[in-house]
């Protein structure tokens, strides 16, 4: 089960990327698009594996660098919340995840 230290990690990290995405430039956001959408991969992922209602086929929108904080915001509080009701959640590769996305930015 998630402990509440482990959900208030993936809170705290998930703020400190979604502020940095949201207020850097845009053009300093473009360059992180690729390492965004990988973690938007491991949030859907990991929220699918606690979550059944989240369809198999189910796939990530594009969006330009001005979307990829947003992105990133809405699969991240999806998962906390599906962390949240689920007995056997492991929060570490989703805290691991945003730690690495968030030294990675410019």
């Amino acid at each position: 089960m998630v402990t509440s230290d482990e959900l208030r990690s993936v809170e705290v990290e998930l703020e400190r990327v979604t502020d940095r995405l949201n207020s850097m430039p845009l053009v300093r956001a473009a360059t992180t698009t690729a390492d965004c959408y990988s973690m938007a991969e491991l949030l859907l992922s990991q929220t699918r594996l606690l979550d059944d209602n989240i369809p198999t086929d189910a796939s990530l929108p594009m969006l330009g660098p001005q979307g990829l904080g947003s992105l990133i915001a809405v699969l991240g509080w999806d998962y906390a919340d599906a962390a949240k009701a689920a007995p056997l959640a492991d929060a570490g590769p989703v805290i691991a995840g945003l730690i690495d996305l968030r030294r990675s930015l410019p």
